[in-house]
């Protein structure tokens, strides 16, 4: 049973700001282990220390080996508690390291003693033994980044992707993933604030187009998508989506508990009052093929 547990992470990500808090939440109250050191967002800070690196990650996206080991010193230090190995050891350094000196965004957010006590929160922790939770996984927007790795070094990966109307997200304060991931995956960088709309629109579509590409690989079993505005509107019939999705079954008590989670945000549909005319047509039909459009009728 212990293994079993250990070799089925549940993985939620998506671009910031698209609810992956409300669905980390909902995994957590059934029972997952989703780890100790978190933010009030339940972003897992192990992995954003490691793994929030656009300029390591730019030189290592092709160094499959380099990122494994990454992997391994986080599943170790989430679960396992095996003796770190050297190649492990100098991975965390060297993560360490950078995030103190420039930050893990692009407003340079992390600098100074922050990763060191992530660092040492990391290697002085007790070893899980899950014997009271359903499983373990994690919540960090940033991991749909690293979905191919993950698929490939957990074989038995559950990977949620939330997603929301990128014409909302588009208006969003949350724009990090827009400027540290943006240039990465061909999105120029705003060159104003008021540049920054139409470009996080197009960034929120070359994600997710990438994402969901990646997911019809894995397949229903291993990648399930999440509608957010849906999930606030009709949390009852998405929450049990989710429930069949992670092939469990939580407790009465624990499943209405979840129901009461999502809440519809006032930012429903606050794209409407700006100017539509300044997104690139591409992007607004990018929008509509990923399911999404300028009618909110149905949330």
């Amino acid at each position: 049973m212990e293994i079993r547990k250990f070799s089925k992470p549940v993985v939620i990500g998506g671009v910031g700001g698209s609810g992956t808090r409300v669905v980390a939440e909902i995994v957590e109250k059934l029972g997952f282990y989703i780890g100790d050191d978190l933010n009030p967002a339940r972003d897992n800070l192990w992995f954003l220390m490691l793994f929030k690196r656009p300029k390591w990650y730019s030189k290592s996206r092709h160094d499959k080996k380099k990122i494994f080991t990454g992997l391994s010193l986080f599943s170790n230090s989430m679960v396992y508690k095996k003796k770190f190995t050297l190649p492990e050891l100098i991975f965390l350094c060297q993560a360490a390291f950078e995030i103190a000196i420039s930050g893990h965004n692009y407003k340079g957010d992390g600098r100074g003693s922050w990763p060191f006590a992530r660092a040492w929160n990391m290697l002085t922790g007790k070893q899980k033994t899950l014997l009271n939770n359903t499983g373990w996984g994690w919540k960090e927007p940033n991991t749909h980044i690293y979905l191919e790795f993950l698929a490939e070094y957990f074989k038995h990966l559950k990977y949620i992707h939330t997603m929301r109307n990128g014409l909302d997200m588009a208006f969003s304060k949350n724009q990090q993933q827009l400027y540290n991931w943006g240039p990465i995956f061909g999105v120029e960088t705003p060159k104003s604030k008021t540049d920054e709309p139409a470009a996080s629109l197009k960034y929120w579509v070359v994600s997710n187009k990438r994402v969901l590409d990646i997911g019809k690989k894995l397949g229903d079993e291993k990648f399930l998508v999440v509608n957010f505005d849906k999930l606030c509107v009709s949390p009852r019939s998405e929450i049990l989506r989710i429930v069949s999705f992670l092939n469990i079954n939580p407790s009465a008590e624990n499943l209405e508990i979840t129901f009461n989670i999502p809440k519809r945000p006032k930012s429903l549909g606050r794209f409407r009052a700006h100017n539509i005319g300044q997104f690139d047509p591409a992007d607004l039909r990018g929008l509509k093929a990923l399911g999404f459009s300028l009618n909110i009728s149905n949330f």
